[in-house]
């Protein structure tokens, strides 16, 4: 069987996009970190894939919530200044979510690393000129929409068939036209009908092209090969169009 890694390119393509997915997310509550504001934590990264797998360890990905909405220019130079004044390997993205009927800009972090960095990262902020929300909601295993406003750097397969360039198990697929939220759920719960395609996480993505929208699927899962790629975005193509 082949595997995508055989099939891609040097070629690597940056577009600017958009990630949405519904993940459960958790308030952290570490007594000893003393927070006052809120940050929640997935639960379950990669929920529709996860879910269904034996319990590993997984990436940690925190949620900062944002006191009110900021420019991206300004949220993107806050994150610079992190990353070059302590944390390099830090992965941020701009973003927002919904949960339990209210709606919240946020931050993504991925690859903190330790729990005692909060603090730090805290004071970063606060230096930028960018507040927290303070944590007085306690939020414990509920479900989030979240979309992240983030760049994506994508290696082509074929045509229509991408590989994140940072994640082997994360591939990406055009789709036709734009599909809902709710329209994407249930066309994804069709395509899992098919047993041999079961154990994936599925997200709706985008991005722009030459003053376009392209529609896109996020797949993620593990031992990710072109074929199962190729099988699940002809499922998802069947009740698209």
């Amino acid at each position: 069987m082949e595997s995508i890694k055989e099939k891609t390119t040097d070629l690597v393509i940056e577009r600017f996009g958009w990630i949405t997915k519904e993940e459960p997310l958790s308030c952290i509550t570490d007594i000893n970190l003393n927070l006052n504001i809120c940050i929640l934590e997935a639960v379950s990264p990669f929920f529709g894939y996860y879910d269904d797998q034996p319990k590993t360890s997984k990436p940690l990905y925190l949620y900062w919530f944002l006191e009110r909405h900021y420019t991206f220019e300004h949220l993107t130079r806050t994150l610079e200044y992190i990353k070059q004044n302590c944390y390099q390997h830090i992965d941020g993205a701009v973003g927002q979510i919904h949960i339990m009927n209210e709606s919240y800009p946020v931050i993504r972090m991925l690859h903190l690393g330790q729990y005692n960095q909060i603090t730090a990262v805290q004071a970063m902020f606060e230096k930028m000129g960018v507040n927290l929300k303070k944590g007085t909601r306690k939020i414990y295993n509920q479900m989030g929409l979240i979309q992240l406003n983030k760049f994506l750097h994508l290696k082509p397969i074929e045509e229509g068939i991408y590989l994140d360039e940072g994640t082997a198990h994360r591939g990406f697929f055009t789709i036709p036209r734009y599909v809902d939220w709710e329209e994407f759920k249930k066309i994804t719960t069709e395509v899992k009908y098919d047993t041999s395609l079961i154990f994936f996480d599925a997200a709706r993505a985008a991005f722009m092209e030459q003053g376009r929208i392209i529609e896109l699927v996020r797949i993620f899962r593990e031992n990710l090969t072109i074929e199962k790629l190729q099988a699940i975005r002809e499922r998802y193509l069947k009740f698209i169009q």
